[in-house]
């Protein structure tokens, strides 16, 4: 994946909401590789001052410790990825790859100048991608302020044509949204969205931040977002259903699974929900009527299990495409977590971390090998004690992003189910890689919203 690139916008108001930039005071290099490593790995700069990244080799990204700033994936391409910082702080970051927030290949720029001492915190949309019906009226768009609450701040919005066009299929947009001090509520501002009889497919627009004030920072996964405007014409309005997209899935107990989607349709008459495990398949497990867009699974369900999910439309014509894939695990009761030989105790004994691994011959419970010097990290092994298998750790980053994170690196192919339970609270995440497929690093900097 290379880095991400601004798209050449043709919305008015966002033409000048971007021109509307301030000069910027200095830019500082960075080169990146070609080994592991960051040159130079220590930036002290002024606030307002943009550094910019440069891959000389290998195949590498920058990511923030934070999550304000990502270069968009590892590549190996000549890849150049720049941020500008408008608040004093020091702020690590490092390569997915090779690193981490705390080891490896790894970088700091510590800025100064600005609200020194302040942490106003980071400005993004809640979401990558939002969906509305064309006969819906509005989108709401939610941006949401993280990491810190200090001092008034502000950020400019607009939007711009996609697929879809201002004026015909929406109206023009563009504002400021303002938090006050100690304020992180979300805050929101909508798109009037066109209704029309043409047939003509879904569409999309995207909307943009810019210009963040106070010191605050962007998001740089979340500085803009797509939004698709489900057509609600058809050319058969006797056939099947268009199909529901955005589900999504929420573990809300030992024995329940909260599912809602987006209905895309207006002439529906049922949603057909499925069910499948992991390693299993799918199976409808209910129906619910037109124009319900959420259901609670509470059947069939084990207590601290992943569950995969899938819903589509129906009606006297047929069955629509299946709307995307969504899993979530089942909470468990919050007991302590007991260390054991299959198990271990990580941050403070606050997440229990257990693997059951899978090969082409034998399966079993990963052996766990604690490491004293390293309380938030552990191993495992499968086959004997010499060959380390997998190395997970959980970090506590609330004063980050009110998040814990999980990031772990396997050195296998075989199947792997890695069940990371938050004891205190009972929620429970899963990871998965399936037989014959190499692991690949995983790091979740959004694993466990239940801070502190």
């Amino acid at each position: 994946m290379s880095p991400s690139r601004t798209p050449l916008l043709a919305s008015f108001p966002l033409l000048l909401l971007l021109t509307a930039l301030p000069a910027l005071a200095a830019n500082h290099s960075v080169t990146v590789g070609p080994g592991t490593s960051f040159s130079p790995s220590t930036l002290n700069i002024q606030a307002g001052d943009t550094v910019t990244w440069t891959n000389a080799g290998g195949f590498h990204d920058v990511n923030a410790d934070n999550g304000s700033f990502n270069s968009g994936g590892p590549s190996s391409s000549a890849w150049v990825f720049s941020h500008t910082f408008n608040s004093a702080g020091n702020f690590g970051y490092f390569c997915q790859v090779h690193g981490s927030p705390t080891a490896g290949m790894r970088g700091v720029v510590n800025v100064t100048g600005g609200a020194s001492g302040d942490n106003p915190g980071t400005l993004g949309f809640s979401l990558a991608a939002y969906s509305v019906n064309e006969g819906a009226g509005t989108a709401t768009i939610t941006v949401q302020r993280t990491g810190g609450d200090d001092g008034a701040v502000s950020v400019q919005y607009a939007v711009a044509n996609g697929t879809a066009t201002s004026g015909s299929d929406y109206n023009a947009t563009s504002g400021t949204l303002n938090w006050a001090d100690g304020d992180d509520n979300n805050e929101t501002f909508t798109v009037t969205i066109r209704n029309d009889t043409a047939v003509e497919g879904n569409e999309t627009f995207t909307v943009h931040l810019a210009n963040p004030t106070g010191g605050a920072s962007l998001n740089a996964q979340r500085t803009s977002a797509t939004v698709t405007i489900q057509d609600n014409d058809s050319s058969n309005p006797g056939g099947a259903p268009a199909a529901p997209t955005v589900l999504t899935a929420a573990g809300q107990s030992p024995s329940e699974i909260q599912l809602s989607w987006t209905d895309n349709s207006n002439n529906e008459t049922e949603f057909r929900i499925e069910r499948r495990t992991l390693t299993g398949a799918y199976q409808q497990i209910a129906t619910v009527g037109a124009n319900v867009t959420s259901f609670a699974v509470s059947s069939g369900l084990t207590a601290g299990t992943q569950y995969i999910f899938r819903v589509r439309a129906a009606n006297a014509s047929g069955a629509s495409a299946y709307s995307n894939e969504a899993g979530a695990a089942t909470r468990v009761t919050p007991a302590p977590c007991v260390e054991g030989p299959n198990a271990l105790c990580l941050n403070n004994d606050r997440f229990e971390v257990k693997v059951a691994w899978k090969s082409s011959a034998d399966q079993g419970l990963g052996s766990a090998v604690p490491i004293p010097s390293a309380p938030d990290s552990g191993l495992f092994y499968f086959f004997n004690a010499a060959n380390i298998e997998l190395l997970i750790k959980v970090l506590n980053a609330c004063p980050l992003n009110e998040r814990f994170w999980v990031f772990y690196a396997a050195t296998t192919n075989v199947q792997l189910t890695i069940t990371v339970t938050d004891t205190q609270t009972g929620v429970v995440k899963v990871y998965f890689n399936p037989l014959n497929q190499t692991a690949a690093p995983v790091t979740d900097i959004n694993a466990f919203a239940t801070c502190p």
